[in-house]
């Protein structure tokens, strides 16, 4: 639990620091300096597929930016689809989250390649970047 508690924390605290105009660093940049990469690393595959996961449910079809990198895409895809599985009747994040559907073995996927823990980082980031308010 703890380990959720302090990666959810540290992922909030980096997309809040994202949001700012003065901010001139990437996501990954800033992610690295700030040893959040390293607890993304850290954490389990499960745990960081629930995050993303969650992240893209709170920032559903809010993510509209440019698709230039594979995280932005990964973001553009888990954003569209919870929007899609909302206005299919999905009506709480749990129904996103957990339940076994194309997004949740792609986020999954995603999760357990240690090569690309960089990726679903800044996707997470991207999309926690987008949600109105507190990430519940």
């Amino acid at each position: 639990m703890l380990d959720l508690c302090a990666t959810r924390t540290a992922l909030i605290v980096t997309a809040n620091l994202l949001r700012a105009q003065a901010e001139h660093r990437t996501p990954l940049e800033l992610a690295t300096q700030a040893g959040v990469l390293e607890m993304w690393k850290r954490a389990t595959p499960e745990l960081r597929r629930m995050l993303l996961l969650q992240a893209a449910w709170e920032a559903r079809g809010r993510f509209t930016g440019e698709a230039d990198d594979d995280a932005a895409r990964y973001a553009g895809y888990f954003s569209d689809a919870a929007a899609d599985a909302a206005a299919n009747g999905a009506t709480d994040r749990t129904d996103f989250v957990h339940l076994i559907t194309p997004p949740f073995l792609t986020a999954q996927s995603l999760a357990f390649d240690r090569e690309e823990d960089a990726v679903s980082l800044v996707a997470t980031l991207l999309l926690a970047q987008h949600i109105p308010g507190r990430w519940m």
